[in-house]
């Protein structure tokens, strides 16, 4: 097995984005990526776009490696939409990796979830610190509140 596909073996969950360094800075893994050049989909109007308006960076944190922090830096394209009416510009999503507004990559906080959900709080915050995910007491409850209640009698 060579590198690059143990690289994509180990960061599987990341398969939708465009892997293009990985970088071991000691202490944690720093994964540069970017996102396919695919269209998006136009949040407000729903057309199709591949127009270009500028790019940035989301720092979001991933599963652990090795006992170690994963960061991905995602270079993320904000987007123009092609409609005369809308023209909005918009940043591209990618589900199932990236939530929008979101620190965390979709199954880092599948796992965060499933820890608190049976440890809330002070030790919830202590297990995950020691599975290499930093995060507070609060955060540990407030993602505990966010998980829906099971519909049932």
């Amino acid at each position: 097995m060579d590198v690059n596909e143990l690289v994509l073996t180990v960061f599987s969950g990341l398969s939708p984005l465009v892997m293009e360094d990985v970088a071991d800075e000691g202490e944690r893994i720093v994964v540069r990526a970017r996102t396919p050049l695919d269209t998006a989909v136009c949040p407000v109007c729903g057309a199709s776009s591949g127009r270009v308006h500028g790019y940035h960076w989301r720092t979001v944190a991933d599963v652990p490696v090795g006992g170690r922090r994963v960061v991905v830096r995602v270079r993320v394209r904000r987007l123009v939409c092609p409609t005369r009416g809308c023209r909005h510009t918009f940043r591209e999503q990618v589900p199932g990796v990236l939530e929008r507004y979101q620190r965390r990559t979709a199954r880092l906080t599948r796992q965060v979830k499933a820890v608190v959900k049976e440890l809330a709080g002070r030790a919830g915050s202590r297990l995950l610190a020691m599975l290499a995910v930093g995060l507070s007491r609060h955060t540990a409850l407030r993602t505990l509140l966010r998980i829906p209640l099971p519909i049932g009698r």
